[in-house]
């Protein structure tokens, strides 16, 4: 809990046992507890910012404020013991909640760097939407980058509250470590280029620690909403736009999974174009004018690009079919099209948590879980094949799970809420961190990563593969 929710609900259960005492009456400066909650509630809501988790003690105070003012505890002492257990029950349940789905906070980078961030709109007037096709393809993306350390300024949310919805309004709320608009740092004339493309229907922001780490360590970092894709891309004139995938059980029948495979083929082919053009967007921002905070600082003869689950693949057949792209980065990903065949081109690094069950032996199991578990053996089985003709890395997180590639790890202290393998999601990230950054900087910068030599590594928490690349993919 924050410092206001915490110390207001502190008061209040100070206040509800001080009623639930034989000596109460021995102690009524202990009410005044209820009324000094009303500033620091005020102050809760304007500076930390309300959310539902604290509802149910949002209704104690209301409530307890009325018995005050009104009945002042005019019922017998028996009632008041019920009520006043009740509401103790209730201050429980918004601490629990709270607890539970916390406003959480991301690992900080450890680079050099400050990091900054700044949001764009890009147009593709040569594109329309395939949900909409009347207007141009419109892409809303978040810049991390080094900053320079004497500029002073306001953190940045991790999303913006239009993007949320009630259930997930509290990641409005969540404090990232970029500091909105800050001039670029200078100890480098220019900087290399990563590329983030998210999940299924993810967002630019969800993997903003890896962002963040990236662009401290000289990085620029460019994460991109796919509109209709991705679950809220927020225009500049307010409009949002909301995903149009289905939020269905894929496996549940052949044709919701044939309808499923097709769907991510096409999203993923889409946003491969989008990432394409973004590219091409930097160019024209590397060739501005002086008003440009961006122009002739960015390296785009070294252009790399990092995705989750879905975005995995995008990454991959983005650099099958972008020589730009010189090293590509595919986090726990769902790969089709082209790259699945004959692989990104570029070097290929694979994270995924631990290995599926081969797809055989799996008669025991519901029609609908056949078909996902065989489809993780599909995958896995290709990934593979490629990791092993064409050469590359490989990097298993144990045990980890789906969702510790991404930050919504962070989200809750449970796993079955936060949806994370039994590591430590910190200490996972950081092995991430430590392993993307080694091989960005083999493949953009030249240098020599030590991290990278040994051909195998294993131990309790992970195990790390090497296969030469072969000559021309290198």
């Amino acid at each position: 809990m924050r410092i206001f929710e915490l110390t207001a609900t502190v008061a209040l259960i100070a206040y509800l046992l001080c009623q639930l005492s034989p000596h109460r009456d021995g102690y009524p400066w202990l009410s005044g507890l209820l009324f000094l909650c009303i500033p620091i509630v005020v102050l809760h809501g304007l500076l930390e910012g309300a959310r539902w988790q604290m509802l149910p003690i949002y209704v104690v105070l209301i409530l307890g404020l009325s018995w005050e003012a009104a009945l002042q505890w005019t019922m017998d002492t028996q009632a008041q013991y019920v009520v006043s257990w009740s509401a103790l029950c209730c201050v429980g349940i918004g601490v629990l909640l709270s607890t539970i789905f916390p406003v959480f906070e991301l690992p900080s980078p450890t680079g050099p760097n400050p990091v900054g961030t700044s949001i764009r709109h890009f147009v593709d007037g040569n594109r329309g939407n395939s949900a909409d096709p009347r207007g141009p393809r419109e892409l809303m993306v978040q810049i991390w980058y080094p900053a320079d350390r004497s500029f002073k300024g306001k953190l940045a949310k991790y999303q913006q509250r239009e993007s949320t919805a009630a259930w997930d309004a509290r990641f409005s709320l969540v404090t990232t470590h970029s500091i909105i608009d800050a001039t670029m740092a200078r100890s480098e004339t220019r900087y290399p280029v990563l590329l983030y493309v998210p999940s299924w229907n993810g967002m630019r922001t969800e993997n903003t620690h890896l962002a963040e780490q990236l662009a401290s360590q000289g990085y620029v970092v460019v994460g991109i909403d796919h509109p209709y894709g991705s679950y809220a891309t927020v225009l500049p004139d307010g409009q949002v736009i909301k995903s149009k995938l289905l939020d269905e059980d894929f496996y549940a029948t052949e044709a919701s999974f044939n309808r499923f495979l097709k769907t991510a083929e096409t999203e993923i082919r889409t946003r491969a174009e989008d990432a394409r053009f973004v590219v091409d967007a930097l160019e024209e921002l590397d060739a501005a004018g002086p008003t440009e905070p961006f122009a002739h600082r960015l390296d785009l003869n070294s252009v790399g690009i990092f995705g989750f689950s879905l975005g995995g693949g995008v990454a991959a057949q983005t650099c099958w079919l972008d020589r730009r792209f010189k090293a590509c980065l595919n986090m726990d990903g769902f790969m089709a099209c082209e790259s699945l065949e004959h692989g990104a081109i570029a070097p290929l690094f694979f994270m995924s948590e631990i290995d599926p069950v081969p797809a055989d032996g799996l008669e025991q199991l519901s029609l609908s879980k056949r078909r996902e578990k065989a489809l993780d053996w599909e995958q896995f089985a290709q990934a593979r094949k490629l990791f092993s003709t064409f050469g590359g890395y490989w990097l298993t997180i144990k045990p980890s799970k789906h969702f510790n590639f991404s930050d919504y790890v962070f989200s809750s202290p449970i796993h079955f809420f936060s949806r994370s393998g039994a590591i430590d999601p910190t200490r996972a990230a950081r092995t991430i961190d430590r392993y993307s950054f080694a091989f960005f900087e083999l493949y953009l910068r030249g240098g020599n990563q030590p991290l990278l030599d040994k051909m195998i590594r294993d131990s309790a928490e992970i195990r790390f593969e090497k296969v030469a690349l072969v000559p021309e993919r290198q």
